[in-house]
């Protein structure tokens, strides 16, 4: 949790920052009929996802890693594209868009005892968990806007700001590499168990 307070404290505007660290500390959904649902730990939280033309199948990945590296990657973009295009952007709601955009899916997956995830049951998915909540509790617009807008023209609504943009294509990327990354040490972790149960096999035919 302490890596993604770091990157909050980097939101400038006081309001906006506390809104976004009393989020991060308490996660908890307003909506009475959804409080029968507890967020898993932030830092034990992750998701399944998969690319349709891969054989590598569903991976997982983890939330924190993947929002904090978002974060920065974020905040790069801002500074470039001001040094390269004379285009400022909002660093404090791109900033806050993207700490925020995944902290929901610690309602959609909880561990087990073993570890391993299983869904939680709830109705809703971490874009529209997130958008309802951040409506509650009086985020600005524009920030909703960059939270809804992640997943691009398939999600909830297309991008409509150099930030919400910004977000969508980094996201996307930042997935890619991940899932590519997260495939391959599945590989090998089902390599080694694999080549141990041969060994064990071999061991016992002796």
């Amino acid at each position: 949790m302490e890596r993604l307070l770091k990157q909050a404290e980097k939101i400038k505007d006081k309001d906006l920052r506390k809104r976004v660290i009393d989020l991060i500390r308490d996660m908890k959904l307003s909506n009475k009929e959804f409080q029968k649902y507890k967020a898993e730990a932030i830092e034990k939280a992750a998701s399944v996802f998969a690319v349709g033309s891969s054989s590598l199948g569903p991976v997982e990945r983890d939330v924190l890693n993947h929002t904090v590296t978002l974060s920065e990657f974020c905040s790069d973009a801002v500074k470039l594209f001001k040094q390269q295009y004379g285009l400022s952007l909002n660093e404090d709601y791109l900033l806050a868009g993207t700490i925020l955009h995944d902290l929901m899916k610690a309602f959609e997956y909880n561990r087990d005892s073993s570890g391993d995830l299983e869904p939680t049951g709830i109705m809703l998915d971490h874009t529209m968990l997130a958008v309802a909540e951040l409506y509650s509790r009086d985020f600005p617009e524009e920030v909703i806007h960059i939270v809804a807008s992640h997943f691009g023209e398939g999600g909830p609504t297309p991008p409509r700001s150099f930030e919400a943009l910004t977000l969508h294509y980094l996201d996307t990327l930042v997935s890619l590499i991940e899932y590519y990354h997260y495939g391959k040490l599945k590989l090998e972790k089902q390599f080694e168990l694999l080549k141990r149960q041969k060994m064990q096999e071999a061991g016992e035919e002796d």
